[in-house]
């Protein structure tokens, strides 16, 4: 199976291991060099005072580094309504994000102290992105074993137009008539490859594009393979609703949204595979599967899901 996903070559076919957990030890030794560490402990106040100042800057410089490659310019908004008993809440914002990563190594225990004390190793993963209803949620966990995996992320998302909210009752009609347009565009686009062979991984993914979704986990695999590819589109967004003097009577969620998701995986293992489209009345389910494995196998499966409504409210 390839696992290309990017013309991206990193600079250090290492560059995953994990320097950070090292860092306070390399910043002890090259402190205790600086400071001559055989009279640090015994030494002057001043000298300990002025040490102990050094690691606090140097920390602080270190932390900001590990932040600044996700600094980007950002600007959120939200907006809200109620209707009755029916209200909604969204929140948008406009930013542009890309994250290309590549990752080569093994999951092994460590000596983290001067005593030999092992601490197990153990490999983790937490992605959380929601931008107005599009995003995917990610959670990894791996023990003692080789990894390697590779992803290209692409976002980018718009919320400067403003809400238009219309209201109409019609002349003798007991009925009122809401509109709200939204048009905050987003943009997603993911390609991810792992291959994992060690004592047990545990991987799960799940895509979302305003109530249509699709999911995958892998469970205590020990060989795991797998590509996966998604693209979702958010254009804009009409909600309608039809109320008496006394409630809602119907709901018309329309967005133009699509959602696209493929898997090419093999895997030893418990594996599951499941999806949901969710109708305009925010509550009936067009298409629902779901789909369980467990064993030695190979899973391909491709999952497209759009829809291009229009304001349609219903009078009568």
């Amino acid at each position: 199976m390839s696992l290309s996903l990017h013309p991206y070559i990193p600079p250090l076919i290492e560059a995953c291991k994990h320097g950070i957990a090292f860092m306070p030890i390399l910043i002890e030794g090259l402190l205790a060099k600086f400071f001559d560490n055989h009279n640090i402990k015994s030494g002057s106040c001043n000298k300990n005072i002025l040490y102990i100042s050094f690691v606090v800057l140097i920390s602080c410089f270190f932390i900001s580094l590990l932040f600044l490659p996700l600094s980007a310019p950002s600007h959120a908004v939200s907006w809200y309504a109620r209707v009755g008993s029916w209200q909604i809440d969204r929140s948008g914002e406009t930013v542009n994000f890309t994250m290309e990563e590549y990752c080569l190594g093994n999951i092994t225990e460590i000596k983290a102290t001067p005593r030999g004390l092992e601490v197990e190793g153990i490999h983790s993963r937490y992605v959380n992105i929601d931008l107005n209803n599009v995003g995917v949620k990610q959670r990894r966990s791996a023990l003692a074993g080789e990894i390697k995996s590779e992803e290209y992320t692409n976002i980018s998302a718009e919320a400067e137009e403003p809400i238009t909210r219309d209201i109409l009752k019609r002349s003798g009609s007991p009925y009122y008539e809401f509109n709200f347009t939204e048009l905050w565009p987003v943009h997603y686009q993911s390609e991810r490859a792992l291959i994992y062979s060690g004592t047990m991984i545990n991987d799960l993914d799940l895509t979302k594009n305003n109530l249509d979704w699709a999911s995958t986990s892998f469970r205590r695999s020990t060989q795991l393979s797998a590509i996966r590819s998604y693209k979702m589109d958010l254009e804009n967004l009409n909600i309608s609703l039809l109320a008496d003097n006394d409630d809602v009577l119907q709901v018309e969620f329309l967005p133009n949204k699509s959602l696209n998701y493929s898997i090419h995986a093999f895997s030893s293992g418990l594996t599951e595979l499941s999806y949901a489209q969710t109708a305009s009345d925010m509550a009936s389910i067009v298409s629902r599967g779901e789909e369980i494995f467990f064993g030695d196998y190979t899973l391909i499966a491709a999952i497209n899901m759009s829809a291009s409504n229009k304001n349609a409210t219903i009078v009568a």
